[in-house]
């Protein structure tokens, strides 16, 4: 059984920390609330890190056996440990209820942690437009329904994936934005889009990858060909298949049929796409950067964007001239950025096709956020770019960077091992063995706790003051949408 402690490795984080993301102090031992630069979080120096997660405002750090121990704002129950008097929730801790596992992500307010074998555990809560949906879960809780080995999971902002060795996709989680696949037609369907359910996907499923409120998946297509679908919100093109629509099954991106994609991340509004070969992919939404394009590129969408918007003016006006009726919104009509029309955003600050960034290095990992991204080349190189807010870029300035910049420099003498990225900071581990790599969770462990772990069928009540309690607790979590907050054209709310 291999040993906890590696002394080589450190455990950092850097960018906003207003909102208890993680804690900082100067050399006089006052609070930061942001930091500029990578700040070492040494009480977890011991350990042996495996895997680093961050949400919106906290974060996860797994170790070699199994153990995982949380930091960060603590919002209804979203650590999965108990708040204890005097214990700083700023400052990693251990997870307690939680048995060893070899995988964890973390969405906004919701974290998952599973075994390859088939546990899943949940804790925090999913939220929607009007708030969290349903009772926050204070505590890591068993999801009962998931039986089967497990490849892979993924957190988008309110939504949880897990990929099963079965090549099956299961969602749950918000569905106003159509990302788990499915709607919510009934309020009483709000809750039950809590629970697990596979995705209408036939085909083989080889990788999984989401963004904020959008979804891919990888799957083994005939003549041992390979595709890439998505679906979930597309407002701003982050979907990679020519237009806005948003999308509730999963649709082909045609763009990849003959490219070898290894990995996909996306932020709100847009997608990062990372092939065999090193090179990059971006599309979806590039005011800040996003994309890594530069920023010339957003000149020649806003020529385009004119065009449009004047084609939409001679509509109206030849619709005018045949005397039909035009409606006042129609009119009023006539700004150039984020005019609202159907369920698109007309603007010239976004791309819907994949496009390829040029002028940098073969990359070999790559990491994304809200509005931000990392990349890590294949010499090592560690690249930002995006929005700057919060220093979370790693420049020590706020500037957006419309290109990937070379970062590497933040950390001397040291190996980047992973990076993970939350709202508004980041948490990154290294090692100061340049030769050094990341262990694996000790399988040995993992087995042990299989063997003692049996999966129970949850157990129905026939208790009627049970049932009635239920029924009550449904009510008081059932949410009322506006669905004109969400632009999905065929949502429909009973």
């Amino acid at each position: 059984m291999q040993s906890e402690q590696l002394s080589e490795q450190k455990l950092y984080a850097w960018g906003s920390a207003e909102c208890d993301q993680f804690l900082a102090k100067d050399e006089d031992d006052e609070e930061l609330y942001e930091v500029k630069r990578p700040y070492q979080i040494k009480e977890l120096n011991n350990l042996s890190i495996t895997q680093v997660a961050c949400g919106g405002m906290h974060a996860l750090i797994l170790t070699s056996q199994g153990k995982v121990y949380s930091f960060g704002c603590d919002d209804k129950g979203v650590l999965g440990r108990p708040k204890i008097e005097g214990e700083d929730a700023r400052v990693p801790a251990l997870i307690t209820d939680l048995p060893p596992v070899d995988m964890i992500a973390c969405g906004s307010s919701h974290s998952i942690a599973a075994n390859s074998n088939g546990l899943v555990y949940f804790w925090g809560f999913y939220a929607n437009t009007h708030g969290p949906i349903g009772e926050s879960v204070q505590k890591p809780k068993k999801m009962d329904n998931i039986t089967e080995g497990i490849k892979k999971i993924l957190c988008g902002q309110n939504h949880t994936m897990v990929l099963l060795e079965s090549q099956k996709l299961l969602t749950w989680g918000d569905a106003e934005t159509l990302v788990i696949g499915r709607k919510s037609e009934t309020r009483r369907s709000v809750m039950q889009n809590l629970n697990p359910q596979p995705i209408k996907m036939k085909k083989p499923i080889l990788n999984i990858f989401t963004g904020a409120s959008h979804a891919f998946v990888k799957v083994q297509m005939k003549d041992n060909k390979v595709g890439i679908y998505g679906w979930g919100l597309n407002n701003y093109g982050q979907l990679g298949i020519g237009n806005q629509e948003n999308q509730q099954l999963p649709t082909l991106i045609e763009f990849f049929d003959n490219i070898d994609v290894i990995d996909m991340v996306g932020g709100e509004h847009h997608t990062i796409a990372l092939d065999s070969q090193g090179n990059l992919y971006s599309f979806g939404r590039h005011d800040d950067g996003q994309l890594g394009l530069g920023e010339e590129i957003n000149e020649q969408l806003k020529e385009q964007a004119q065009k449009q918007l004047e084609e939409e003016i001679q509509s109206q006006k030849l619709n005018e001239s045949n005397k039909k009726k035009i409606s006042k919104k129609n009119k009023l009509q006539g700004e150039l950025f984020e005019i609202q029309k159907s369920d698109k955003v007309i603007g010239y600050e976004f791309i819907t096709s994949p496009q390829m960034i040029k002028d940098i290095p073969k990359m070999q990992t790559i990491y994304s956020s809200m509005h931000f991204n990392f990349a890590i080349s294949q010499e090592g190189q560690l690249f930002s770019w995006g929005n700057g807010q919060s220093y979370v870029l790693g420049t020590r300035n706020e500037n957006s960077q419309f290109k990937p910049r070379d970062i590497t420099t933040i950390f001397k003498n040291e190996k980047l091992l992973q990076i993970s990225l939350g709202a508004s900071h980041v948490i990154a581990y290294t090692s100061t063995d340049l030769n050094y790599n990341t262990q694996k969770v000790d399988e040995s462990i993992i087995k042990i706790q299989d063997q003692k772990t049996k999966i129970k069928k949850p157990r129905r009540s026939n208790s009627r003051e049970g049932s009635k309690e239920k029924s009550l607790s449904m009510k008081r979590n059932e949410q009322k949408f506006d669905d004109s907050l969400i632009p999905v054209k065929d949502l429909k709310i009973d």
